[in-house]
């Protein structure tokens, strides 16, 4: 009577593990550009920047600062490379001339 009773345990033990296994394969992390946050002066928007690579733009609210950073392979290992930086009011200026 015992040994059927492990028996059963053991089965749905393999059970739920497969299940786990199966639903964990199905999750892949993707990242989406087009989304924005922002949080403790800052704000960040990401866009699709064209050939498999992301840009970052992030705005310092505080020294009023925008710069850009390019993510190379935005699905894989990357890293972030800067690209350009910018003082707002100065590009408002220039703009306004």
């Amino acid at each position: 009577m015992e040994t059927s009773n492990n028996n059963s345990l053991w089965a749905s033990a393999f059970v739920l593990m497969g299940l786990i296994l199966f639903a964990a394969s199905k999750h892949t992390p993707v990242a989406f550009a087009d989304d924005s946050i922002t949080a403790g002066g800052f704000t960040m928007v990401t866009t699709p920047g064209g050939q498999g690579t992301d840009l970052v733009y992030v705005i310092d609210d505080q020294n009023a600062l925008l710069m850009v950073y390019g993510l190379q392979n935005p699905q894989g290992q990357s890293y972030i490379k800067p690209i350009a930086s910018w003082s707002l009011p100065a590009m408002f200026k220039t703009a306004r001339q």
